[in-house]
């Protein structure tokens, strides 16, 4: 079980410095493309930066608490509060950045009447993986507090 913890702690250290690389590589590159083949959307070149990294920082702090569940499953302490709270706090940073998302798409749209097709399909494809990650948290906390009082019926139990 130990290994199979670390491999996934080797994918989430993974995944977020591929996603920070890309962030800082690709998607200035983009932004720029966009400006140059949409000059009439080119003002909106560095907001659209600034809002991706921003809401960057809400994923990063997700990927800091999955190391920590990790960190908890890894010493046997996965069935405690903490690890609870833990699942609370991401699905309550993926509805942050889903709402965040939206009220982006928002604004895009206002701002241009005629979002890019490219653009709704990104915002809606973050926005559709916050929701997911909002419901998986939401399972894993019931799912966690159900095995907890189980637990300490088992415990208190001859």
């Amino acid at each position: 079980m130990d290994k199979y913890i670390r491999m996934f702690k080797w994918m989430v250290v993974l995944i977020a410095g591929s996603t920070f690389t890309l962030s800082v590589t690709l998607v200035p590159e983009i932004a720029s493309w966009a400006a140059w083949r949409f000059p009439e959307i080119a003002y909106l070149e560095y907001p659209m930066l600034l809002f991706v990294w921003a809401t960057l920082i809400g994923f990063y702090y997700i990927f800091l608490m999955v190391f920590q569940i990790c960190g908890n499953v890894q010493s046997d302490k996965a069935f405690t509060k903490g690890t609870v709270r833990l699942f609370d706090t991401i699905a309550i940073v993926a509805m942050v950045e889903l709402i965040v998302y939206m009220l982006g798409f928002i604004v895009l749209a206002l701002t241009l009447m005629e979002a890019h097709p490219a653009f709704v399909f990104i915002l809606f494809m973050v926005a559709f993986v916050c929701l997911l990650v909002f419901g998986f948290c939401k399972v894993m906390k019931h799912l966690l507090l159900r095995v907890i009082e189980i637990k300490e019926e088992n415990d208190y139990t001859i």
